[in-house]
């Protein structure tokens, strides 16, 4: 630290906040705090890049940056976006990981940054422009096949996923929006 005073540094607040998670249902409070830090926003992005550089990357360390990409998405889904597209590459590569729950969580992250971009630029009006440069990036980076994949992934539930963004994708022909029509209006 820097200063003397030590309530001026960021770590000083993120450990502050993470001791204010102990007492009970540590994981769950920790997740939801986790994401109010940029600090630590940061670091899991910069540490889930180098990790999957490594010869032998570690699981426990792809799981949780993944779990908390997770999380972010979900808690802060308009904002989440500008942040989670800088790991479109280490999500490339968990999506064909050989462990099982790598696979799964970057599916699920993958979906989730699917719909947003989806909502944010296609759904709604005049916000195209700004998008474009995240929606090029995801699509040189993720097929239209490496997106059906992650749909079908087992634990992966693409259907809340949509309805938390107020999607009513068709199941059966149920709902008015179809799957298909999202994926050819954002791949063409």
């Amino acid at each position: 630290m820097n200063s003397k005073d030590p309530t001026e540094n960021n770590i000083y607040f993120l450990i502050k906040n993470i001791l204010a998670c102990f007492p009970d249902k540590f994981e769950g409070h920790f997740l939801g705090m986790i994401n109010d830090h940029l600090i630590a926003k940061e670091a899991s992005r910069q540490i889930l890049k180098n990790e999957v550089k490594e010869k032998k990357p570690n699981f426990r360390v792809l799981a949780g940056t993944l779990i908390m990409q997770n999380i972010f998405l979900r808690q802060m889904q308009r904002i989440a976006v500008h942040e989670v597209i800088e790991i479109i590459i280490p999500l490339k590569y968990c999506l064909h990981s050989r462990f099982k729950s790598i696979k799964k969580l970057s599916a699920e992250i993958l979906v989730r940054l699917f719909t947003i971009l989806y909502f944010e630029y296609f759904f709604m009006p005049g916000k195209t422009e700004r998008g474009q440069d995240y929606i090029n990036m995801f699509k040189n980076t993720f097929s239209i096949n490496d997106v059906l994949s992650a749909l079908k992934k087992d634990g992966v539930f693409p259907r809340f996923i949509f309805e938390n963004h107020m999607y009513g994708v068709e199941y059966e022909g149920k709902t008015n929006m179809t799957f298909n029509k999202m994926l050819k209006e954002f791949y063409n």
